[in-house]
């Protein structure tokens, strides 16, 4: 129904619409306008109700090149023109939304929408977005249906680019920190706080129950093979003097005031290094430090009684600490480990939604800080 009619230019024609979309949808229209020149003044609300998704794919192999299968729209639309100035606001409302085969189309932009539609719905399956559309309608270049895509566009580009950034009410405002799990330098260890993480990462699974997780297991060559190197180092230190270690075990700090573990690094870097080695390293000590070097006495050494000298000893264990060999497929080997870790005790709090939780390939991982290696948490939509 339309009321209002009139001749005169300034006048204002209400608008009060119902109508039925398909066999179970609804539309209503309520609003004003001018009549004979709605670029002046329109003020109109739509509104749509259980309108079946199957019936857009046209629309949806114009746009995005993919077929709609199932799902239901509820659509909350106000549109107000004043001197030919749009504002538009939708509040769009889509419940089990399915997407079907990839369609060419010219034109058709190719967009992430299988990993947009999983970060967006709920457990309920419902995915609620609002998207304002602004514009003027004298623009010759003007597009209402362009506007609302680009719009559309807009949102699903900034959620699949940052996917932990949009879910971040659900993670409690702390998306960026929940992205990554920190190990310590040349640990596979998941530690307390980063578990914490995790039993939040498993609670947003569960109210995101079309995605899934890939871990990829991180190393830093620099850092970590740091820390390798210094537990190989360790660990055949602890062994010469005969302590019994089991396999990967990390012996602990050295002892290096103790006459036999000083003897031990004299021996270690003469094995590594040549004959000369130890006179040369103390050598180039000596003259970076200014200082004359004491060394352990062999016979005192023998009651564990060591050189006062403490900071040679730890330069040297510095030196033998460089020498140490290390492949980088340790290196891999750790992120796989810590990769493997981060999943399992994932799995452990994840309930159901164990099952979408997957170890992913390693990577060099990015910058570490305080010497925390990052390996990276990878959400993505379930069976792609």
């Amino acid at each position: 129904m339309v009321v209002g009619l009139g001749s005169d230019a300034a006048s204002r024609a209400t608008v009060k619409l119902e109508g039925q979309v398909d066999e179970f949808g609804l539309m209503k229209v309520d609003g004003a306008l001018s009549p004979f020149n709605p670029k002046v003044f329109t003020d109109i609300a739509v509104v749509f109700r259980n309108v079946p998704m199957a019936t857009l794919t046209p629309y949806s192999v114009t746009f995005a090149g993919r077929r709609i299968v199932a799902g239901t729209m509820d659509l909350n639309l106000g549109y107000k023109i004043e001197r030919s100035a749009l504002v538009g606001e939708h509040k769009v409302v889509l419940t089990r939304l399915q997407l079907g085969e990839r369609i060419d189309s010219p034109g058709a932009m190719r967009l992430p929408l299988d990993l947009a539609i999983a970060i967006l719905s709920d457990s309920e399956g419902r995915i609620d977005i609002a998207l304002p559309v602004r514009g003027n309608v004298d623009n010759p270049e003007f597009s209402y249906g362009r506007l609302v895509w680009q719009a559309l566009v807009t949102v699903i580009t900034r959620v699949v680019t940052s996917p932990f950034r949009a879910l971040a009410g659900l993670f409690g405002g702390d998306a960026e920190r929940v992205q990554a799990v920190e190990f310590e330098a040349g640990s596979d260890a998941v530690l307390p706080p980063e578990r914490q993480k995790l039993q939040r990462v498993a609670e947003v699974l569960d109210k995101r129950p079309r995605l899934k997780l890939t871990v990829r297991g991180g190393y830093d060559p620099k850092v970590d093979g740091e820390a390798l190197r210094s537990l190989r180092v360790r660990q055949e230190l602890a062994q010469r003097l005969g302590t019994t270690l089991k396999p990967g075990e990390d012996p602990g700090p050295v002892a290096l005031d103790r006459g036999k573990t000083q003897r031990a690094l004299e021996a270690l870097l003469t094995e590594r290094g040549g004959a000369k080695a130890l006179e040369e390293f103390q050598t180039d000590y000596e003259q970076r430090t200014g200082k004359k070097v004491q060394r352990a006495n062999p016979v005192l050494a023998l009651m564990d009684r060591g050189s006062p000298d403490r900071d040679f000893y730890q330069a040297l264990l510095g030196r033998l600490v460089e020498l140490a060999p290390l492949a980088e497929t340790e290196l891999k080997a750790l992120g796989q480990r810590r990769g493997e870790a981060t999943a399992r005790a994932l799995k452990e709090r994840a309930g159901p939604a164990a099952d979408r939780v997957e170890v992913g390939d390693v990577e060099v991982a990015a910058r570490a800080e305080r010497n925390a290696v990052p390996s990276r948490l990878e959400l993505g939509a379930l069976g792609t």
